[in-house]
């Protein structure tokens, strides 16, 4: 599994914590996720569990589900943000 921090705007948070439909498009794919907001903002942060980077590639470029679900729950579109989860290996001497 691969995690994911995904980012953006939305038109009206409390509106999108209560009817996004991310459960619909994502949790029945098998992500798992957590749904953070920033206090006093409209930028609402998710952290998802993904098989690998290649299915959200898929995901997003090739299917209308994610970018018709996200246009419907008022995400500001050009403020999605995604970024990869990067491990790092340090030796203990």
């Amino acid at each position: 599994m691969k995690k994911l921090l995904v980012t953006h705007k939305v038109t009206d948070p409390e509106w999108w914590l209560a009817n996004n439909s991310i459960e619909q498009a994502w949790g029945k794919l098998g992500v798992k996720y957590e749904i953070f907001t920033q206090k006093n903002s409209n930028t609402v942060a998710i952290v998802a569990e993904v098989p690998d980077t290649d299915f959200i590639d898929f995901i997003l470029t090739n299917t209308t589900l994610a970018t018709t679900s996200m246009k419907a729950d008022g995400v500001e579109m050009e403020t999605l943000q995604i970024f990869e989860q990067h491990t790092t290996q340090s030796s203990l001497i």
